[in-house]
């Protein structure tokens, strides 16, 4: 099952720990997962090295091949740019989330 997921919770909000624990689960069953991070969610993307940030799952969950990427017009409003990424997030746009809705069999939104 292809599974697509849009962020747009900040890094400390449960909703990012909630995403990462979903995401490992399904991908651990086989399931292609994709996740379009937007908003505040665009901070989840950052590569800070903290064990206790629960958007660290993000390399791992790369790792087990799911497909993240991040709105690049609302990670530069943030001022985030494509040197402060974790490896493998990719700057992409409102078009490709349309695309993430259209081959996902599930959608799921996380938001506050």
């Amino acid at each position: 099952m292809q599974i697509g997921i849009l962020l747009t919770s900040s890094s400390d909000h449960e909703n990012s720990y909630l995403v990462g624990k979903l995401s490992e689960a399904w991908l651990k069953q086989g399931h292609q997962v994709e996740v379009f991070l937007m908003g505040e969610g665009v901070y989840n993307g950052r590569a800070v090295h903290s064990p206790k940030r629960p958007h660290n799952a993000l390399p791992s969950l790369i790792g087990l091949g799911a497909k993240v990427s991040l709105c690049g017009v609302t990670a530069e409003a943030r001022g985030i740019g494509e040197g402060d990424l974790h490896p493998g997030v990719e700057v992409a746009s409102q078009y490709e989330l349309s695309k993430i809705v259209d081959r996902a069999d599930r959608f799921l939104t996380f938001g506050e």
